[in-house]
Formats: structure tokens, C-alpha cells, sequence
């Protein structure tokens, strides 16, 4: 079969030029809201860092939400088989990173919560699982904790972290932000540099780094959440990155290591280490998962030791799980309440009971399904996201960087059918463009929120994946049409 090289170039520099304005578009929006961030916080009276009582975890969302236009073009010509080097998605996604790292945290402040309990650790020498960061009210640092009187819900290894970062910090906040910042930046670069080498096993390597790059780093809701906001979340996306890459070089100890790490960041993450022991038992015997799980159980224990107080130590888990804000169940929650009014219930605690049971038995009958259902290293990562994803419909408490691990993973991972409607979902959750009051209003913003990735995933049939994903294998620079009349000649 012969290639008309001057016809393939050409086809590069056109196809390189359909991917290339949007992603300028995208790097020029999202650098002009970084350096806004940087910006903003020094034309007021105010010192440069100060207390965040005034910020919304969704003051920017209507900006970022724009940001996904260029973003959705970018990721339709790059699956249409549109290329540019690869070092230029690396050093775009890296100066993006990088410029808004150390701004002050426009949205969710949660992250001076990591450090006040690594505080608490520290100079306190209280056990952050116990004890409410409201006790240390005298702390300098305490007005940047919002929570006032929640115990920590994060893991042991997230709460070792900030411990961490404010003892090498001393008593300064802002080189404790710095410290913790540049923790959450190295998990982060450790990401992209795990969907590079995992890309390696592809058929298309190039390729498909380039659009694991643009799923995750080059995502605005990933640069909103993990270099700017510093989220928890960037360590459960390294640690089920490391387990998958583990699992394909075949070091199931050290997947199990690493995915024993993800939950102890994150309770919902443990989807991911219950499908790796359920496939290590089909596929190496019960015995070999049973010595896995002794690890994993082991690691948990010595970890958790520092904290351990019997139950009491999931007091805060416990107390986060009562709590209800725009999710799809919060949502479903203000429509029982009319209901169990008009039944003559005034209790207003009962819809909040009701919900708690529906989706609790909904997020069981999820997990049954995915555990009944993996059987290879594809199923295993598929049905690790469709399990995330059961959580981020059925939570009560629902935040957008709960979607950080499963964005990981997708960009890992093959297109299937979960890839767009999760791609989807990290656009449509920013849709918030009004505050809610009336039921109608819940409603009508819970819809935009998480009816689009359902449609995409009802419209994206297995059928007609297998005939998209097709085109993966067209070489890069070549249009499919050309490809198709290629084998035709060949045929001949």
C-alpha cells in the first residue's frame, strides 16, 4: 500500500491547525482567569492573603463553564484525528498549572481546613478525628478554617500529609500554604506523567497521551481543583493512576499498595482496591487475594494507628454523611418534603432519613453490579469509574472535585462509554447561574446539572463505540476517509 507523503503532511499541518485555535483559545481564557486570581486579591484594602468567609465554592463558575467551550472543541478535533507535538500539550498544561498554584483560593477554601488539622496535629498535639478545630478558636490560624465543628472526614494518609507540610513550616501559614501547595502540585505532576507512560502500552502512544492530556490537565475543572484549590482528590487520582500502571507491569503488590492508599485518602475510592481483590481472586485464586487483602487491611490499621479511637474515629465521616446541599439527592430531598407533609409527618428529619436509605440502597445494588461484573484489567477500570460515578449521583454532600479521580482514570483508560458522559458531567456541574431559592429552582439547575451526561451515555451506544473507536487506529495526520479508501485499494 502506497502513502502520498506530501499528502499526509498536508493533511498534518490542516488537521494540526483544526485542534491548534482552540486550544490557544483555551490556554488564553484559562491564563487570563489564573492571573486574575493572582490579581484580584491586591487591589482591595486588604492584605494579600486574607481570611475567605466571602468565597463561594461557585463564584467562578460561569467563567470556567465558558472555558469548556474551546475545551469541547479541542477534545472533537483531536478524537477527529487533529495532532499537535505533544510537548505542547505538556508545557501548555504545566504553565497553566503552574500560574495559578500559589494564588489565593478563590472558591473552596478547604484547603486551609487540610492545614488547621495539621495544625491541630502539631502544635496542639490533638487527635483531628476527635476533636472539633472549634476548641483552638484562639489559633491565628483558625479564622481560615470554615468548618468550625467537624471533625476531619479525610484519611489517615491526607491528615500524615498536612501534618507534614505545617511541621516543616513552622508557625507560618503562608509557608505552610506554599509547603502543602507544592505537595499537591508533585501528585499532580505525577499524574501526567503516569497517563504519558500508561499511553505507551496503546497502539497510537502519541496519540493517546495527547488526549489523556487534554481529559485531564488541560480540563478547567481539573485546574480549578487540584493546582488552584489543592484538593484532597489529586492524591486518590495519583494513588488509582499508580495501581493501574502497576497492574499492567504485573506488580499486583505494589497495585494493592497503592490502591490501599486511595481510600485511605477518601473513603469513595475503595471501588477501585474491592475490584482489584475480587479480579486477583478469579483470576490468581482466592488464597492470593486473601494475602493482598492482608496487606491492604494491615496498611490501614498501621496507618489509622496514630488516630485510632475505636469508632469514634469515623465520628466525622458519620457526621458528613447528614449533610445535603445541590446534589441530585439533595434535590430529591426537597421534593419528598411536601410529600411526607401532606402523609402528616411534620418531622422535617424524616425526608432527610428517607433519602439516606433510598441512596445508601442504591449505592449497594451499584457495588453488587460492578463486583459481579469485572472480569479483565478493561472492566476493571471501566466499572471502577461507573462505581465513582454511582457515588457522585447518590451522595447527598456532591462537590465538583469529587471528579478528579474518575477524570484520571478516563484519560487512562481507552474511550468507552463512560468516557464523555464523565467529560460531560465536569462541564455540566459548574452550570450555576442562579442561586436557588424556589423548589422549581432546585429542579430546573439540578437538571442542567445531571441529565446531559446521562443523554450522552444512553446516546453513546456500544455499537456505535466500536465503530468510533475504529478511527484510533487511523495513523495520526491521516483522515479517516483517506484511511477507508486506503484498505479499499489494498483490498483490490
Amino acid at each position: 500500500m502506497k502513502i502520498d507523503l506530501a499528502s499526509r503532511k498536508r493533511s498534518d499541518g490542516i488537521a494540526g491547525r483544526h485542534v491548534l485555535p482552540w486550544l490557544g483559545l483555551l490556554f488564553a481564557g484559562a491564563a487570563s482567569l489564573g492571573i486574575w486570581f493572582l490579581i484580584k486579591p491586591t487591589l482591595g484594602p486588604d492584605p494579600y492573603y486574607r481570611v475567605g468567609y466571602n468565597s463561594s465554592t461557585t463564584e467562578y463558575s460561569f467563567q470556567i463553564l465558558l472555558l469548556f467551550v474551546p475545551y469541547a472543541l479541542a477534545l472533537i478535533a483531536w478524537r477527529r484525528g487533529s495532532r499537535i507535538p505533544l510537548w505542547v500539550l505538556l508545557a501548555g498544561a504545566v504553565a497553566l498549572h503552574l500560574l495559578v498554584l500559589f494564588a489565593p483560593l478563590p472558591q473552596s477554601q478547604d484547603f486551609y481546613q487540610y492545614l488547621f488539622y495539621g495544625r491541630m496535629q502539631v502544635v496542639h498535639h490533638a487527635n483531628p478525628y476527635l476533636v472539633q478545630p472549634r476548641v483552638f478558636w484562639s489559633d491565628p490560624w483558625f479564622p481560615w478554617a470554615q468548618w468550625h465543628g467537624q471533625t476531619s472526614v479525610y484519611g489517615p494518609v491526607w491528615s500524615l500529609l498536612s501534618a507534614g507540610a505545617v511541621r516543616a513550616a513552622g508557625n507560618s501559614l503562608p509557608v505552610a500554604f506554599f509547603t502543602f501547595k507544592l505537595v499537591v502540585f508533585s501528585l499532580d505532576m505525577a499524574i501526567i506523567a503516569m497517563l504519558v507512560r500508561i499511553a505507551r502500552h496503546r497502539p497510537d502512544p502519541e496519540g493517546s497521551a495527547g488526549w489523556g492530556l487534554l481529559a485531564y490537565a488541560w480540563n478547567p475543572l481539573v485546574l480549578i481543583t487540584v493546582p488552584l484549590a489543592g484538593a484532597a482528590d489529586v492524591a486518590v487520582a495519583a494513588a488509582l493512576l499508580g495501581g493501574l500502571l502497576a497492574r499492567k507491569r504485573g506488580r499486583m503488590g505494589l497495585a494493592t499498595v497503592l490502591l490501599t492508599l486511595a481510600p485511605l485518602v477518601k473513603i469513595y475510592a475503595a471501588v477501585g482496591l474491592l475490584l482489584h481483590l475480587v479480579l486477583l481472586a478469579r483470576q490468581r485464586g482466592w488464597k492470593e487475594a486473601a494475602r493482598h487483602s492482608a496487606l491492604a487491611t494491615g496498611m490501614a490499621g498501621l496507618l489509622y494507628l496514630p488516630y485510632w479511637a475505636g469508632v469514634r474515629t469515623f465520628g466525622g465521616i458519620m457526621q458528613a454523611t447528614g449533610l445535603t446541599n445541590e446534589s441530585l439527592t439533595g434535590t430529591l430531598q426537597r421534593l419528598l418534603i411536601p410529600v411526607v407533609h401532606g402523609l402528616g409527618f411534620a418531622s422535617p428529619h424524616l425526608t432527610n432519613h428517607v433519602v439516606r436509605v433510598i441512596s445508601t440502597a442504591a449505592l449497594l445494588a451499584a457495588l453488587v453490579y460492578v463486583v459481579t461484573k469485572v472480569r479483565d484489567e478493561r472492566t476493571l477500570w471501566e466499572l471502577t469509574v461507573l462505581g465513582m460515578a454511582a457515588y457522585l449521583y447518590l451522595t447527598p454532600w456532591f462537590s465538583y472535585w469529587y471528579m478528579v479521580g474518575p477524570l484520571a482514570l478516563i484519560a487512562a483508560m481507552p474511550r468507552n462509554r463512560l468516557t464523555f458522559p464523565m467529560l460531560t458531567f465536569s462541564a455540566s456541574v459548574f452550570t450555576v447561574l442562579w442561586v436557588p431559592g424556589r423548589l422549581v429552582d432546585w429542579v430546573a439547575q439540578t437538571a442542567i446539572r445531571y441529565v446531559p451526561p446521562v443523554a450522552v451515555f444512553l446516546r453513546w451506544k456500544p455499537e456505535r463505540h466500536a465503530r468510533g473507536s475504529a478511527h484510533s487506529t487511523v495513523p495520526v495526520g491521516v483522515p479517516a476517509g483517506t484511511a477507508i479508501t486506503q484498505r479499499a485499494s489494498a483490498a483490490k
